[in-house]
């Protein structure tokens, strides 16, 4: 994969994270507590998957696109 591509796979990914951080504050003033935080649970693991599965594989040839928080 080339650097650009990583690059355009990260930032996706990125956008995507950030649209399912966006989605937790729409839930959670729509249903019960207890609903609330399976749902919170289930954004926690894909935003787990999407950074073991895309940004790690992405991340050994371009270590610098790994985010700083996750360094």
């Amino acid at each position: 994969m080339d650097r650009a591509t990583a690059e355009h796979i990260v930032g996706i990914v990125n956008r995507c994270i950030g649209e399912l951080v966006a989605t937790l504050e729409v839930v959670e003033r729509s249903v019960p507590i207890e609903e609330f935080e399976r749902y919170k649970r289930g954004v926690a693991k894909v935003m787990n998957t999407f950074d073991l599965e895309v940004v790690d594989r992405v991340a050994r040839d371009f270590p610098d696109l790994r985010p700083k928080a996750d360094i």
